[in-house]
């Protein structure tokens, strides 16, 4: 549901008129995970830079993930050890700068007859993956089947030989909102940011790019400029060199990935991981008060995919042939899907696009045109957005732009200092320490406007209702800072609502009730 009001429009024509008088150093095109960590990147490096999205932040790939940070386990088995160490370093700096954030979970991998490793063999591919990531989480164990049934009674003991568990990393809330965080980070910082803005005509005349931009919610056009380019559209990278007549020297392959929301099926905060009937690892994942499977890995042409029939087959009965549930789940369990692609990188000279593509890595590719001074970012995930980050203003250093060093880290969490005043301050309001935990984590500085609010009006910091753990003064919030001009940027990118809520009990919550009309004041 459009969000309309007097408000929202006056805010938008101010920051089309600024953006309109404004020329920028770099303008991205593409709100997802590159383009916020880019944005952040450039903005914390000194660079006036501008970000459009032409739909939500965070609305394409960004929306659709497991919500893991890890170091790419599974790349062990293809022998890919830079790449692991890679993401185990980009793993480790991103838990230590958003430790409240990301939360190191046990993985406990559960290995039977089918599988094809042995216990002993995990074991020691779960040894070397700590090793590899500097010993930064918690010890792998190896688990014999009768503690495995002891602590997951609820993975099937037909054909267990036993298994692992070892530690990576999950976003507590979920994918979206810690790129939306990013950008929010990004603007507080004095980076200008527009989601539903389409880049309709992109040109590069006299060593500058000339953008013609609408704006989706007043559908007014208007125009700027920058001097460099920067491409993050994922898996539309192509379309927006088609519009600008570029390349790159790189390709992309989809691969789609469907995940299923369904009632919580285990109690302990561990994600069971198990191999399913095609050799692939399968994930039960924690998500609120719900439970996350999947995922699937099917070659498609197009970026542009949905959920079908034999997707959700799939899941439940690999689900199902893993877990032993008082009723096995049918499709009528699932609250919520989740599907996107993952954008593979086929680098110049590569791997033929019709084969071998499951063999493709999530390496990205960060690619400089001087020429028409635009640099492109394919592939990728949110484990490795640092990386991109730092790489993009390396390019753009290349390209001549002399780049400031921040004085301060540029990614992360506000300070500990930050952080200890703000729990004073919540104390002081009567919030307890787990309520407070809870904000920090949302909101960040931001939690201060929140505590603010209920200091002035308590009833401001009562939950909305059983479902909906939200206070009105946290909706208040992130509706004057978090860019939301539709009731679905809400529920289903910043909160968890829309994904762990079954909708007809949406529909009769009066709280879910409460939080629309307070959108729409």
């Amino acid at each position: 549901m459009k969000l309309t009001s007097p408000q929202i429009e006056k805010e938008r024509s101010a920051n089309i008129k600024a953006i309109s008088k404004s020329h920028f150093d770099a303008l991205i095109i593409g709100g997802g995970i590159n383009g916020a960590v880019s944005a952040l990147a450039m903005r914390s490096h000194g660079v006036n830079v501008g970000l459009f999205e032409k739909k939500d932040f965070a609305s394409g790939v960004s929306q659709e993930s497991s919500n893991l940070v890890w170091g790419g386990f599974k790349y062990l088995e293809s022998y890919e050890l830079k790449l692991v160490m890679e993401l185990c370093h980009s793993r480790n700096r991103l838990a230590r700068a958003y430790p409240s954030r990301l939360v190191e979970k046990r993985f406990l991998a559960a290995l039977d007859s089918s599988s094809p490793f042995a216990p002993w063999f995990a074991s020691l591919g779960a040894n070397a993956y700590w090793g590899i990531g500097q010993f930064a989480t918690k010890r792998p164990r190896y688990r014999s089947p009768r503690t495995i049934k002891r602590l997951e009674p609820s993975v099937r003991a037909d054909n267990l030989i036993g298994g692992i568990e070892y530690s990576d990393h999950l976003i507590v809330d979920n994918d979206s909102r810690f790129v939306i965080q990013m950008i929010a980070d990004a603007k507080s910082r004095g980076a200008v940011v527009g989601n539903y803005m389409t880049v309709l005509e992109a040109e590069y005349s006299k060593k500058r790019w000339n953008l013609k931009v609408r704006d989706e919610i007043l559908d007014q056009e208007f125009q700027t400029t920058s001097d460099v380019l920067v491409n993050t559209a994922g898996p539309e990278v192509k379309e927006i060199c088609n519009m600008t007549n570029t390349k790159t020297e790189s390709q992309l392959v989809f691969s789609k990935g469907v995940h299923l929301v369904v009632p919580r099926v285990t109690d302990s905060g561990r994600i069971l991981a198990f191999f399913d009937g095609t050799q692939r690892l399968f994930y039960v994942i924690p998500m609120g008060e719900c439970s996350v499977i999947g995922t699937t890995d099917e070659r498609v042409k197009e970026h542009e995919v949905s959920v079908d029939s034999d997707d959700i087959d799939f899941l439940l009965k690999e689900a199902n042939r893993k877990l032993t549930l008082s009723k096995p789940l049918s499709a009528e369990d699932v609250i919520a899907e989740r599907v996107g692609v993952r954008p593979l990188v086929i680098p110049k000279g590569g791997v033929d696009q019709d084969k071998d593509w499951t063999e493709l890595s999530r390496k990205h590719a960060v690619e400089t045109n001087r020429k028409y001074r635009m640099i492109s970012v394919l592939g990728g995930k949110l484990s490795d957005c640092l990386n991109v980050g730092e790489e993009v203003v390396s390019s753009l250093e290349d390209l001549g732009y002399k780049a400031s060093k921040p004085v301060n880290r540029w990614y992360g969490e506000p300070s500990n200092a930050e952080r200890s005043i703000f729990f004073h301050s919540a104390k002081n309001t009567g919030i307890d320490a787990d309520e407070a935990r809870e904000l920090w984590r949302r909101h960040g500085s931001r939690s201060f406007n929140v505590i603010e609010m209920i200091s002035d009006d308590p009833s401001t910091g009562e939950r909305l209702s059983e479902n909906i753990d939200y206070c009105p003064a946290e909706i208040s919030v992130m509706k004057e800072y978090e860019f939301i001009y539709d009731s679905d940027d809400l529920i289903r990118r910043r909160t968890l609502i829309g994904q762990t809520v079954p909708k007809f009990q949406l529909e009769t919550d009066p709280g879910f009730t409460a939080l629309i009309q307070q959108l729409n004041k």
